[in-house]
């Protein structure tokens, strides 16, 4: 691998010196661009996977009548009504985990 890099950076060293660095720099950092940009989408779809957790075999079944439970996004602010328990994991928003806070109605 290294032994590729020095013919590369001689080839960069000449395309830039003769044509302008405008030339080298651009590739390098749609490259850039473009591997942060997969790495991020692959994150958010990890997420959503979960590999490490074990598998769940939760029945969906409604909230009691007799509480709220509400997740919020301590990020944005957004809340979510629980209205069906499916798993007891929280959901995801804005790339962190929800917080889950459960009010009992009188």
């Amino acid at each position: 691998m290294l032994l590729l890099l020095i013919p590369a950076a001689g080839l960069a060293v000449a395309v830039g010196v003769l044509f302008g660095w405008r030339w080298v720099f651009a590739p390098l950092l749609g490259w850039v661009l473009l591997t942060w940009l997969l790495g991020s989408l692959r994150a958010l779809g990890q997420d959503a996977k979960a590999p490490g957790m074990p598998a769940e075999d939760v029945v969906a079944t409604p909230v009691a009548a007799g509480e709220r439970t509400l997740f919020w996004c301590e990020e944005c602010g957004t809340e979510v009504l629980l209205i069906v328990r499916g798993t007891s994991r929280a959901p995801s928003h804005c790339g962190q985990r929800m917080h889950e806070r459960t009010e009992i109605l009188n």
